[in-house]
C-alpha cells in the first residue's frame, strides 16, 4: 500500500509542476498573472505537504518492518546453530532473504536516497528450494508432520515459534515447486487450518487453490475437485479454478476406469530411516559381546597414551574411539577448513558431480597446511596402524539443513582393465576413519543399513572400520550412510587409508571367504 501512494505521490508531484513549466506568458506584466502564482504556489506547498507525509508513513513502515526482521534476528543470534539447522526457522530465514529483503531493497531505491548495501552474497531461489527438500527429508526420516513442526514445538523441545498461515502457505508453495507434492498438501492443510479473516499476506481462496493443485498431482482428484469447486462459490471469476475444473472432472473419470499407477517406490535403502532414528536392529546377545577397553599395543606411543575404544561391531570389525581430539584442535580445523569450503561432490576421479544424494560442503587440507593437521594424521596412525602414507588428505565437511549422504560404499568398484583411484596411485580404499569435529543435537547418525547398527556423533571422537577384506576384496557390509541433521550443525573430518603400503600393517590373507 505504502508503495503504491508512494507512486501516486510522485505522479501528483510532477503534475503540480506541469501548469510552471507550460507556462509562457511574462507574469510580471500583470498583477492578475502574478495573483495566478500564487495558486500555483498554494498547490505545489500543498503536494509537497503530501509528499512528505508519504515519506513519513514510509519511513513508520521500514520501521515497523525493521522492528519484526530484528526481533527474529535476535531469537537466531541467540543459538545461531539450532536456528541455522532447524529446517523450518532456516526455511523462513532463507524465504526472508530471497523474497522480503528484495521487496524491501527496492521499497527503500524509490528516491529515498539511501540504499541496502551487502557485501555477502544473497541466497537464491535454489537456495530456496534446496532448503524444503531438506524439510521433506525430515519429515520422511523422522516421521514429522506439518502441523507438529508449524507448532514450534517438537521431539519434547521448543525448535521455534508457532508459523503463521502465509508461512505455512509459503513452504507448501516451494515444496510444490520442489514437486514434493504429499509434504506440500500437508503444510498447505496446515495453512488452511490456521487461516481467519485476520490471517495477513494470502487469501483462503489462494490456500485452497494451491492445495487442490497439489492434492491433483497426488492422484487425490475428488478432493481437488472439492476444493475447486468451494474457491468457484466464493469467486465465480477465478481463473484459477475455471481452468482446473474441467481437467479435474475428467482425471476422476480416468481414474474410475483404469485407477491409479502404482506410488514410487522410496529411495532409501532398507533399514536406512528406522537405523536413523535410533533403532538399533542387533539382537541383545550380539549387544552383550561388545566390550569397551583402553587400547594400548598398536603402538609404543599408545603404552604412554592409550586410546578409549569401544567395540561397536564384531564382523565386520568397527570400533568408536573416544576424545582422540581436543576442542582445541578441532577449533583450528575448522577455522582453516572454513575459508577452503566447497560443495561436496560424489563420483570417481574423472566423473565428480553434485548430487541431491549429499548434500553438504568439503574442504581439503594437507599436512603441510598447519601443524593440527599433521597431528591428527600421526593420531591417525596411531589408531589404525596403517601407514599414512596411502592416505587422503583430510577431508572436513559440514552438512547443511537436513544434511545427508545416502548409503554408499567408500570402495570403489573398477571397470575391468582399469585401475580404481588412478590419480591416487594407491590401489582401493582399505579403511575409512571419521573424526566427529561437534556434537549434534538431533539427527546426523552414521549409520550401516546391512548390519543393523547406527553411531550418533560425539565430539572429539573417531569412528573406524575397514573397507576391505583381509584379503583384498570388498566388503558389502560396509554400506553407510550419513543421516539427515535435524538441529545443529555437524563437522566432521574424512581420512581415508588406501591398501599399498599396508603389506605389513595388514597381513593379507589367502582364505578367499575372509
Amino acid at each position: 500500500m505504502e508503495a503504491k501512494l508512494f507512486f501516486f505521490a510522485i505522479g501528483w508531484w510532477l503534475c503540480c509542476y506541469h501548469p510552471w513549466t507550460n507556462v509562457h506568458g511574462e507574469y510580471y506584466s500583470s498583477v492578475e498573472q502574478m495573483r495566478k502564482l500564487l495558486k500555483l504556489e498554494e498547490s505545489l506547498v500543498t503536494s509537497l505537504g503530501q509528499y512528505i507525509k508519504l515519506h513519513e508513513q514510509k519511513i513508520e513502515f521500514l520501521h515497523r518492518q525493521r522492528d519484526l526482521l530484528e526481533k527474529e534476528l535476535k531469537k537466531g543470534l541467540k543459538d545461531d546453530i539450532e536456528y541455522s539447522s532447524n529446517p523450518v526457522s532456516a526455511f523462513l530465514m532463507v524465504n526472508r532473504l530471497v523474497n522480503d529483503w528484495e521487496r524491501l531493497r527496492a521499497f527503500m531505491d524509490m528516491d529515498v536516497g539511501a540504499k541496502l548495501q551487502n557485501t555477502t552474497e544473497m541466497p537464491t531461489h535454489e537456495d530456496l528450494i534446496g532448503v524444503v527438500e531438506g524439510l521433506a527429508r525430515l519429515q520422511d526420516m523422522y516421521e514429522l508432520n506439518a502441523k507438529e513442526m508449524a507448532s514450534g514445538k517438537l521431539l519434547d523441545r521448543t525448535i521455534g515459534r508457532q508459523l503463521k498461515t502465509a508461512e505455512c502457505y509459503e513452504i507448501g508453495n516451494k515444496l510444490t515447486a520442489a514437486k514434493s507434492y504429499r509434504h506440500a498438501v500437508s503444510w498447505l492443510r496446515e495453512s488452511l487450518r490456521l487461516w481467519t479473516m485476520d490471517s495477513p499476506g494470502v487469501s483462503k481462496v489462494e490456500v485452497m487453490n494451491a492445495l487442490s493443485y497439489a492434492l491433483s498431482h497426488q492422484g487425490e482428484y475428488e478432493e481437488a475437485l472439492e476444493l475447486t469447486q468451494k474457491v468457484l462459490k466464493l469467486q465465480p471469476d477465478n481463473q484459477r479454478a475455471l481452468n482446473s475444473k474441467e481437467p479435474l472432472e475428467k482425471w476422476i473419470e480416468y481414474k474410475k476406469q483404469h485407477g491409479l499407477p502404482p506410488p514410487v517406490p522410496e529411495p532409501y535403502v532398507k533399514n536406512y530411516p528406522s537405523l536413523c532414528r535410533g533403532d538399533d536392529q542387533r539382537p541383545a546377545k550380539e549387544l552383550a559381546k561388545l566390550r569397551c577397553r583402553y587400547e594400548h599395543n598398536r603402538t609404543p606411543f599408545l603404552r604412554i597414551s592409550p586410546l578409549k575404544l569401544q567395540e561397536v561391531n564384531h564382523d565386520p570389525m568397527i570400533v568408536m574411539y573416544h576424545d582422540v581430539i581436543s576442542n582445541k584442535e578441532i577449533d583450528a580445523i575448522i577455522s582453516i577448513s572454513k575459508p577452503l569450503m566447497h560443495r561436496s561432490m560424489v563420483g570417481d576421479d574423472h566423473e565428480k558431480a553434485v548430487s541431491k544424494t549429499r548434500t553438504s560442503s568439503n574442504a581439503w587440507l594437507d599436512d603441510v597446511m598447519h601443524p593440527v593437521v599433521r597431528t591428527l594424521s600421526q593420531r591417525t596412525e596411531d589408531m589404525t596402524n596403517l601407514a599414512m602414507t596411502a592416505a587422503e588428505r583430510l577431508q572436513v565437511g559440514n552438512y547443511g539443513i537436513g544434511g545427508h549422504y545416502l548409503p554408499h560404499y567408500d570402495y570403489a568398484v573398477a571397470e575391468e582393465g582399469k585401475e580404481v583411484y588412478p590419480s591416487i596411485g594407491k590401489g582401493n580404499r582399505i579403511a575409512t576413519v571419521m573424526y566427529y569435529l561437534s556434537d549434534v543435537a538431533i539427527g546426523g547418525a552414521t549409520v550401516f543399513p546391512q548390519l543393523g547398527l547406527g553411531v550418533f556423533p560425539q565430539k572429539g571422537s573417531a569412528i573406524f572400520w575397514y573397507n576391505l577384506h583381509a584379503n583384498g576384496t570388498v566388503d558389502h557390509r560396509t554400506l553407510h550412510g550419513a543421516c539427515p541433521v535435524f538441529v545443529g550443525s555437524k563437522w566432521v573430518g574424512n581420512k581415508w587409508i588406501h591398501e599399498r603400503g599396508q603389506e605389513f600393517r595388514r597381513s593379507c590373507e589367502l582364505d578367499p571367504k575372509v
